[in-house]
C-alpha cells in the first residue's frame, strides 16, 4: 500500500460468489457478471474465494475458466485455494489449462494446513490416507515444481498413437511467476519469499513476539505493524 500522497499502481476486488442452494446457477452467473463489470470499470484484477461444502464457490478454477472467456484484460485470481483439499498434480494441470485459456491472466493463490472441519470430512476426502496426508509447505512445493515444469514422472514417449510427456501439460511458462501464497505469519512470509512466490496478506495475521524486535523502534504492535513486519520478512528473502 503506497503512502496517501502516492497513487495506487493496481486495484482489484474479491468476491465470495455466494449462491442459493435451490438455484446455484443464478449465483454463479452473478459472480461472472461481477467480474465482467469489474473489467468494464477498469479494475486490474478479480479474485474469488474457495469454499468447500458451503454455498460459495467450490471450484474457482472452473469459474475462472468461464470468466476467462467473458473477459479480455482483467487478471483472475484465487484468494485462496486451500491445498489440503487438492491433489497438486491435478491442480497444476487445471491451473495451466485456465492460464492458457485466459492468455496468461491467472494468479493462483494457495494456502496450507488441514482442511476445515477435517475430522468430519476426512473419510470422504481421504478415506485411505487421512492419517498420513501432509498438509504442510511440501504440498505447495510440489505444486510449484509441477507448475514450473519440473518432471512429474520418468516416463515419456510414444505408446501406440498416444504421446506422453514427463511434465504437466499444457505448460504455461509464465504461470510459475504468478503463484501467490496466503500467509499470516513471519514463517509463511519467509517461506513464500524463499520460494519465489508472491505474498497475499489480509486481515488474518499472527502476532508473534519476534515482531517487536523486527519492527521500527517505538512502533506500536498493532495490525499495521504486524502486517508490515510480514511484508519486510517476505521482501528480505525473495530472490527479486
Amino acid at each position: 500500500m503506497p503512502l496517501p500522497s502516492q497513487p495506487l499502481r493496481k486495484l482489484g476486488f474479491l468476491t465470495i460468489g455466494l449462491f442459493d442452494g435451490a438455484d446455484p446457477r443464478r449465483g454463479h452467473e452473478s459472480t461472472l457478471e461481477i467480474i465482467e463489470l469489474g473489467e468494464r470499470l477498469g479494475f486490474d484484477s478479480a479474485w474469488v474465494r474457495h469454499r468447500h461444502l458451503q454455498y460459495g464457490i467450490s471450484s474457482p478454477v472452473a469459474v475462472l475458466a468461464a470468466a476467462s472467456q467473458r473477459t479480455h484484460r482483467i487478471e483472475l485470481g484465487t484468494a485462496v485455494t486451500p491445498l489440503g483439499w487438492e491433489n497438486p498434480l491435478r491442480l497444476a494441470e487445471d491451473l495451466a489449462t485456465v492460464d492458457i485459456l485466459s492468455g496468461g491472466r491467472l494468479n493462483p493463490g494457495v494456502s496450507v494446513g488441514p482442511p476445515m472441519h477435517y475430522d468430519q470430512v476426512k473419510q470422504a476426502l481421504y478415506p485411505d490416507t487421512s492419517d498420513s496426508e501432509d498438509f504442510g509447505y511440501d504440498r505447495v512445493a510440489r505444486l510449484l515444481d509441477l507448475v514450473r515444469g519440473k518432471p512429474a514422472t520418468d516416463f515419456s514417449g510414444v505408446e501406440g498413437f498416444e504421446v506422453f510427456s514427463d511434465r504437466v501439460q499444457p505448460h504455461s511458462p509464465g504461470l510459475g511467476r504468478r503463484m501467490w501464497y496466503g500467509g499470516g505469519s513471519l514463517n509463511s512470509a519467509r517461506w513464500a519469499g524463499e520460494h519465489g512466490m508472491n505474498l497475499l496478506t489480509s486481515s488474518v495475521v499472527k502476532a508473534e513476539g519476534e515482531e517487536e524486535r523486527e519492527g521500527d523502534a517505538g512502533a506500536p504492535r498493532d495490525f499495521a505493524g504486524i502486517q508490515l513486519s510480514h511484508v519486510r520478512e517476505f521482501r528480505a528473502h525473495h530472490p527479486d
